[in-house]
């Protein structure tokens, strides 16, 4: 845990509200990027990171001074997302696709970067929830394996497990991306 995270929880369990929007600040685009990686939806993100940090008002009284605070936080990230996912089966049209498009001109190579993107985003929603959250925490948010798992609450030997499978998993999916266009 950083000093900074520390001192403003201090400060939140004294009552103080802004240091409350301080640590939300500091953390919310961190949240909102895992939200918008598991969903791929910017309006379900963007209600599931409020969600978390509701979540988080109720828990951060009870949040012991051990650990990583942005574990705990990604703690309750998954598992708010898992639980839209168990209460959503079905999968939602993206509201985003429906608003006009930004019609500027781009450059090539960022027209390239951005459809491999959305490729590689749509063969990680493919894998089960478990390697998703894995791949997504490990490779988009820098997280140790260890991390991992303590935020998804299994041993270290399946968070292992997970990332390898997701990996060969993902890399099979693009394969036959590639072998298919041949």
């Amino acid at each position: 845990m950083t000093i900074q995270d520390y001192l403003l929880i201090r400060k939140i369990k004294a009552g103080d509200k802004q240091a409350f929007e301080t640590l939300v600040q500091k953390h919310y685009q961190n949240i909102f990027s895992y939200c918008i990686r598991r969903t791929g939806n910017k309006v379900v993100a963007t209600d599931l990171t409020q969600d978390i940090f509701l979540k988080l008002i109720k828990a951060i009284y009870s949040y012991k001074f051990t650990g990583k605070f942005k574990n705990f936080l990604f703690t309750i990230a998954v598992n708010t997302c898992n639980d839209y996912y168990k209460k959503n089966k079905y999968s939602y049209e993206d509201i985003d696709a429906l608003q006009k498009a930004d019609d500027s001109p781009q450059p090539i190579e960022q027209v390239i970067h951005n459809e491999q993107a959305i490729n590689i985003k749509g063969k990680i929603d493919t894998l089960p929830d478990t390697q998703k959250d894995v791949i997504i925490l490990y490779y988009y948010h820098d997280m140790k394996i260890k991390d991992i798992s303590n935020i998804t609450g299994v041993k270290l030997s399946t968070v292992k497990s997970r990332l390898k499978q997701g990996k060969k998993k993902l890399k099979k999916l693009l394969s036959e991306e590639d072998y298919l266009e041949e």
